[in-house]
């Protein structure tokens, strides 16, 4: 820049004008970046609940069409292919599937039972081949052998609808030897009124429902809000049977604002004009200031200050920090680094590793020292350092990093050392717990799998077999129940010990948890795993003598091999449990092989799984709550809410056995959903009855968590009820979060951004990993029961506590142990810092009535948290 320029640029005047045009014009294109931006965020906005729509119309669609797959169960149920009381039975199940007004069973494509008959008597004896308006998609199901839907199309019970068939055939699984149809009629309005897509209009947003139709491939209009044309719509497709729908949506206003534009550009002026003014000021003021301005320099007193107040600082922080020169001579060191070499900083400044450590060692830091200045970037490393002050030796992380000057002179390597033994040895014990289980040392569900999958990989190239032997301990629960958790624990370790010398070395035992055990035998014939199976069990019936008990036990064995019994992991672990069972079921203490037949579920297993769709409507699920208590003052401070089932013909249904059928047969969302909105509701009504301020725990299973829409649905929850999210607590396992880590930290975001607590229940149990638990946005680790129940007298158990307890510490993450049934165990907890704690000794789940009458005396709970 010239003279000239620099003297104009000094008039204020000049000033006010040039800061006005760049202002101005800057603000001008700020505004229509911003404009454009705002669009497009409407846009997406607008997208977003086309897509919202679009899943809920899908999802009563096929919640709907779900109907057909009841007919189809039903059918399978009576024999000769005829429904008796077909009437009564659809009048009692078409309430659970909205929308659908007709039901019928076509034998060979004939209409033969049609419910409600009233009004579809004309029905009765149609064939679907023959009818011209009903032929095309009869032929589409019985081809695909895949659930086709027909429609829109007029109904003669008035309106539009839909009609969904879906086939069936003898054989199921070949989809050979059709049988016939089931098919369910929609009325399409009530698909639409469930989805509350009238709602759109109360947001002034314009849109239109549309297919094209598969005869005339021309668009065809399902449902539209206006006839005139929509402008520019955002348009979102998905799939349905045998076709797709298109929803096209757009304001009615149009996109963006003019007006506010105009505002904006005239705010612009103004700010642009306001902003000119003030440069002009600060022009002033600097020229006044300038005169000022060489006074304005540090005296030798003030450095001496900040030089004091350096040293207070270094000395303070307790990592090793020095400052070399090029060469590798100290310029500084703080009273941290003076313990490494057992020497005063003055002794220590002016000379090298080289006077202090040997050759070898020197060398070594000289060596990190050059490679820093080299990369001109921070350079990080791992060494073991030797105190000479106090002969400590501790692992420690090293940062070096360059020093330039301000002309990119070098000046030196400043490096920063920090201890890192004790964290590394807590990370060691963690990695063991991830891989091995802590009560055998065996290998635990996720090393045994990386072990079959290598396993597979040789005897697939070989073209050997591989057995997989599931083995369960017969009435293994007895033994805990009478002689306690300890005595089984210490049965487990003799058995184990005792199995693991008749295996080869290329064999794998592992613990799956529980008294289930799993052998892996590469490379063997049928004959060598029956023989196997036998050894394994003629070991585990020899008497074991536990102190003053001497028992006997047995198990059962199911044997899969591969590739007969499946070609994956997963197969073969299925195929072997069922054979296990089957093993059970014949008497127990054998074993056997696994048969096609095994591949049908068990009577109980199908019974309550249909069972299962009608215990919510039937109102046989209920929730319990367990108290949680903060140890440091006794107070309740949330509680879990577990679900119940009790059926009218089977009792009371463990959530361990209906749980699981509810996540095969994709039940569990509905579930999860009622537990969830059940006891948020709850916590609602117990904050409006004036009960203390407290948080409700659910459960949520992998499939729960890794549903696409979970935060909309948790945030659609707590807003019907108008819950405070923070008293909304939401328990995974760690299995559910290390199926997909990344997901799991999105979602974990999502939630938390919306102020949803999150905790990592069953921690501990084999699946724990630093890496990710560091990246995981929760709140509390919850402590595995079956680390709390022997820390009485298992020293291991003891010390995984700890750890456990000190890492959520570390991490500035609360603790809570489930479980807890002793005195001892409580006191062990305070001890050892942990802040919370849930079980038996403070309260058994209870039900609504008997938690209020506790939360109401909650001086019983502060008696048992402080008796001695």
């Amino acid at each position: 820049m010239n003279r000239t320029a620099r003297v104009h640029l000094r008039d204020p005047r000049t000033v006010l004008v040039v800061v006005f045009v760049l202002s101005f014009v800057l603000l001008i294109l700020s505004i229509y970046n911003l404009h454009t931006l705002e669009s497009e965020k409407e846009r997406a906005k607008v997208y977003t609940i086309a897509a919202n729509y679009s899943y809920d119309i899908k999802f009563n669609l096929d919640r709907a069409l779900s109907s057909t797959y009841t007919l189809q169960a039903l059918l399978t149920q009576n024999d000769g292919g005829f429904i008796r009381n077909f009437e009564e039975i659809a009048e009692e199940i078409l309430p659970s599937y909205p929308g659908v007004i007709e039901l019928a069973i076509a034998p060979r494509g004939i209409i033969q039972q049609v419910a409600p008959l009233q009004g579809n008597e004309k029905a009765l004896g149609l064939n679907l081949f023959e009818a011209k308006t009903q032929n095309k998609e009869s032929f589409l199901a019985r081809e695909s052998g895949k659930l086709t839907l027909a429609g829109p199309l007029d109904l003669t019970q008035g309106g539009i609808g839909l009609v969904g068939r879906l086939p069936i055939f003898e054989d199921r699984d070949n989809k050979e030897h059709f049988w016939g149809f089931v098919a369910a009629v929609i009325r399409i309005s009530e698909i639409f009124d469930n989805a509350k897509i009238a709602q759109l209009d109360q947001e002034e947003l314009m849109y239109e429902m549309w297919r094209i139709h598969p005869d005339s491939k021309e668009k065809q209009i399902i449902l539209s809000s206006t006839r005139t044309p929509l402008i520019d719509p955002v348009v979102y497709t998905f799939d349905v049977p045998n076709g797709t729908w298109t929803i096209a949506i757009s304001p009615e206003k149009g996109w963006g604002s003019p007006v506010l534009f105009m505002a904006r550009v005239l705010m612009a002026l103004m700010f642009a004009l306001m902003l000119a003014y003030m440069a002009k000021l600060v022009v002033e003021l600097k020229i006044t200031k300038v005169a000022l301005e060489s006074q304005v320099l540090q005296t030798t007193g003030e450095k001496n200050v900040l030089a004091r107040q350096f040293e207070v600082l270094l000395n303070a922080i307790p990592d090793l920090i020095w400052l070399k020169d090029p060469n590798g001579i100290y310029l500084f060191c703080n009273k941290a680094f003076e313990r490494l070499y057992g020497a005063k900083e003055h002794e220590i400044v002016g000379k090298s590793d080289y006077d202090f450590v040997n050759f070898q060692l020197a060398d070594f830091f000289r060596t990190h020292d050059i490679i820093a200045m080299d990369a001109k970037e921070p350079v990080r490393n791992e060494e073991e350092l030797s105190f000479k002050e106090d002969g400590y030796n501790g692992l420690f992380e090293t940062i070096k990093t360059p020093v330039f000057d301000k002309n990119s002179e070098l000046l030196g390597v400043l490096g920063v050392s920090r201890d890192i033994t004790a964290r590394r040895e807590d990370e060691e014990k963690i990695q063991k717990l991830e891989y091995f289980d802590p009560l055998t040392s065996l290998p635990n569900k996720l090393q045994l799998r990386l072990r079959v999958e290598h396993d597979l990989k040789i005897v697939q190239h070989q073209n050997e077999q591989l057995a997989v032997l599931f083995i369960d301990f017969d009435h293994f629960k007895n033994i805990n129940d009478t002689l306690g958790h300890a005595i089984g624990d210490e049965l487990l370790v003799k058995v184990s010990k005792r199995l693991k010398p008749l295996l080869r070395q290329v064999d794998t035992l592992s613990r799956q948890g529980g008294d289930e055990f799993v052998v892996i035998l590469p490379g063997v014939s049928v004959d060598d795993a029956a023989h196997m199976a036998k050894r394994l069990l003629q070991a585990i019936e020899q008497p074991i003598k536990l102190d003053t008990n001497e028992l006997i036990v047995t198990a059962s064995i199911g044997i899969a091999l591969y590739p007969n019994d499946g070609a994956d992991i997963d197969t073969l672990f299925k195929s072997a449990d069922a054979a296990m069972y089957l093993a059970k079921q014949n008497g127990r203490n054998n074993y056997r092989f696994f048969t096609s037949e095994i591949q049908s579920r068990s009577a109980r297993i199908l019974s309550l799984e249909n069972a299962l769709r009608y215990a919510h409507t039937r109102g046989e699920l209920s929730l319990h709550y367990q108290p949680q208590i903060s140890l440091s003052d006794g107070k309740i401070v949330g509680v879990e809410a577990l679900i119940r089932w009790n059926h009218p013909d089977f009792g009371m249904i463990s959530p361990v056995e209906f749980i699981p059928i509810a996540e095969e047969s994709g039940q569990i969302l509905l579930i999860g959903e009622w537990v969830m909105r059940t006891a948020a509701t709850r916590m609602k009504q117990w904050m409006d009855m004036g009960f203390p301020a407290m948080s409700v725990a659910v459960n949520l299973s992998a499939v729960q968590f890794h549903h696409a829409h979970l935060s909309k649905l948790v945030s659609t929850i707590i807003d019907e009820v108008k819950l405070p999210p923070w008293f909304l607590e939401i328990e995974l396992t760690e299995s559910a979060a290390a199926q997909n880590p990344l997901h799991a930290i999105e979602t974990m975001n999502e939630l938390s951004e919306k102020g949803i607590r999150l905790s990592i229940d069953d921690f501990g149990t084999g699946y724990s990993s630093l890496s990710y638990l560091k990246c995981f946005k929760v709140y509390k680790l919850k402590i595995d029961q079956s680390f709390i129940r022997d820390i009485g007298i298992d020293p291991e158990d003891r010390e995984i506590v700890k750890i456990i307890i000190a890492l959520g510490k570390s991490l500035g993450l609360k603790t809570i142990a489930e479980g807890v049934e002793t005195k001892e165990q409580l006191d062990f907890l305070k001890e050892n810092g942990c802040d919370e704690a849930q079980g038996y000794y403070f309260s058994e789940p209870l039900n609504v009535t008997d938690i209020e009458a506790l939360l109401r005396a909650p001086e019983i709970i502060l008696r048992k948290n402080n008796s001695n």
